[in-house]
């Protein structure tokens, strides 16, 4: 009994020590590897004044109204609108995580603090970053407009910066909103979850749960142009 016992704290050891290992080594290769392979610029013009803002999604409240997260990012544009930063406000999100369209709620919150509906433009089909930046240049470029600053949260903003760098096709800045002070643990685990899809970017691209054809993820600036 005691030589099994011995063989089963042995066995034991061999599964969990490279298991606690694993977990600071793969935190310290998300945190290095965006640094060294994901870097882009967050502004990529010297424009004080752009055609429009985008406007990041985020889902909506389990009854609709909208979302902390959404809700600064929404406050950051309208103020940008206010100071005439730009002239427009384009909101870009689908239904992802409820049934309510994120695009619409955030809209619907800007006109509700005084924003008229004729400087609000949606996109309704976007379903990740990707999508979202993507759908918003080729919305762009239909209205003729070339420049964008781009609001989201600080823990999302090197992400939105290396996709739209590699998208291409307009000038723009990425702007972040403001985040809670209370909600600082939330957002240092969300920037780890941001790290983590960096990481994944630099090793793999843009994978098909991006939802665009191959030729658009090898090839999207000339797509947006088209």
């Amino acid at each position: 009994m005691r030589w099994k016992s011995k063989t089963i704290y042995r066995a034991a050891l061999w599964l969990v020590i490279p298991i606690l290992l694993t977990i600071p080594v793969s935190l310290l290769a998300i945190n290095i590897v965006p640094l060294f392979f994901c870097q882009a610029p967050l502004v990529n013009s010297k424009r004080k004044t752009f055609d429009v803002i985008i406007v990041l999604g985020n889902p909506a409240n389990s009854d609709g109204s909208i979302g902390e997260i959404a809700r600064q990012r929404v406050l950051k544009a309208v103020s940008l609108l206010h100071t005439r930063r730009a002239k427009y406000i384009l909101f870009s999100g689908a239904a992802v995580y409820n049934h309510y369209v994120e695009a619409d709620v955030m809209a619907n919150f800007a006109h509700s603090i005084g924003v008229p509906r004729s400087s609000l433009v949606t996109d309704t089909e976007a379903r990740n970053t990707y999508q979202n930046l993507f759908n918003a240049t080729k919305i762009m470029l239909k209205n003729h407009w070339s420049s964008a600053l781009i609001v989201t949260s600080p823990y999302h903003v090197r992400r939105t910066a290396f996709i739209v760098s590699h998208i291409g096709g307009i000038d723009y800045q990425v702007v972040k909103c403001e985040v809670p002070v209370t909600a600082w643990i939330e957002q240092l685990l969300i920037g780890q979850w941001e790290n983590y899809l960096l990481t994944r970017l630099a090793f793999g691209g843009y994978s098909k749960s991006y939802g665009l054809t191959q030729e658009q993820m090898l090839r999207p600036s000339k797509e947006v142009m088209r």
